[in-house]
């Protein structure tokens, strides 16, 4: 070889020596880069995780509360023969979305409204007779 060849050679060497340095720099930046967004990616699906799970509690909760209330909805209105009473409806899929707490606070007042409309007099019997129409055994 001549010195011009070993020289260009040598040029060739040290160039390939810069190209994969740069490379190695490049592939390890992205590597790190990629680190990274895993480990934004893993916190971002853990608190979504959390966010799933406290949903799924909550829908627990309300769904327990709606159902505890229709039994008792169920009770107070045995003695009202006239009345179908069936099972716990599907929920409505039309309904606005709300809070668990709107729902359970929802649930709570109608249930409690129902409570009271069937404490107060029936709309049966000599609940709504005056007292001059009531028969002996009434009285």
């Amino acid at each position: 070889m001549t010195e011009h060849s070993e020289e260009r050679a040598s040029r060739a060497a040290e160039r390939y020596k810069e190209v994969a340095a740069l490379a190695t720099e490049a592939a390890e930046r992205l590597s790190e880069r990629e680190r990274q967004r895993v480990e934004h990616l893993e916190h971002e699906l853990a608190t979504e995780r959390d966010r799933v799970e406290q949903a799924q509690q909550q829908r627990d909760q309300v769904d327990e509360g709606v159902r505890l209330r229709w039994n008792a909805a169920k009770e107070a209105l045995w003695e009202e023969r006239w009345m179908q009473v069936t099972q716990l409806p599907a929920p409505d899929p039309a309904a606005e979305p709300t809070s668990s707490e709107e729902a359970i606070r929802s649930v709570q007042s109608a249930y409690m409204e129902l409570h009271e409309a069937v404490g107060q007099k029936r709309w049966s019997g000599s609940g709504f007779l005056p007292t001059g129409w009531l028969g002996r055994r009434e009285r």
